[in-house]
This record gives structure tokens, C-alpha cells and sequence, in this order.
């Protein structure tokens, strides 16, 4: 009998340590989020469809493919409008779609997400 107990016990933490984890993509898709830390005159948001992201870049709107697996996220190279603005919100904006197409993982977190890029960028977003 203790040895039984010894097992469920067993079986019940290690199915709990492993269990089915919630889905990135059914936490991410429909939302929209707002970069922290861009220029005050300035708005930089991400919106995830299902194999798509949209949003603002600070001057103009962007567009590309994504793929997730598990919390690792592969962003193409993004599309966008042609709009010129200032100066600073036109490097602002080059820097953030680099930085957008360079990213390999994602985070949810309770208040948004955070997504890591390959060169160590952690760009932090606010859900809307």
C-alpha cells in the first residue's frame, strides 16, 4: 500500500511537471500590444493574426509572415508603407523592423509579451 501511495504521488508530480503546456499562438493571436520605451511623440504596436503581424512602426504601418514553435518565433522580413516623417522617428522605426525581423523567441508575460532577438535585444510590449 505505501508503495502504491509512493507511486501516485510520483505519477501525479511528474505529470504536472510535464504536462501540456498553453499554446504561445492562443495567447498571442488577436491581441494587440504597444512597445515600451519608444520616443514620446511616438507609437510602436504589434498585432499577431495566425501566421501574420501588423502594426505601426512610428511613422508608417508594417505587415509580415511569422512562425511559431513553442515560445521560438521567426518574423519575415517585414513589408511597410513609404510614409517620410522626422528624422528620429524614421531611425526609430528602421531600427525597431530590423530588431522585429532579427527576433527568435517570445515570452507571454502578465502584462504582455517580450520578444528576445538573435543579438540580444529584448523588446517589451504592453498588451493594449
Amino acid at each position: 500500500m505505501k508503495k502504491l501511495t509512493i507511486f501516485l504521488i510520483t505519477t501525479m508530480l511528474f505529470v504536472g511537471c510535464f504536462g501540456k503546456k498553453e499554446n504561445v499562438s492562443s495567447q498571442i493571436v488577436g491581441n494587440t500590444y504597444t512597445l515600451q520605451g519608444v520616443l514620446p511623440e511616438s507609437e510602436i504596436d504589434i498585432n499577431f493574426a495566425k501566421d501574420k503581424v501588423s502594426g505601426t512602426s512610428s511613422v508608417n504601418r508594417y505587415f509580415a509572415s511569422y512562425t511559431l514553435e513553442g515560445n521560438k518565433i521567426s518574423i519575415q522580413e517585414p513589408g511597410s508603407t513609404r510614409m517620410m516623417g522626422p528624422e528620429n522617428l524614421m531611425i526609430q522605426e528602421q531600427k525597431y523592423l530590423k530588431d522585429l525581423k532579427d527576433s527568435k523567441e517570445i515570452e507571454v508575460t502578465k502584462d504582455g509579451i517580450v520578444v528576445l532577438t538573435n543579438s540580444g535585444e529584448k523588446l517589451n510590449f504592453v498588451k493594449k
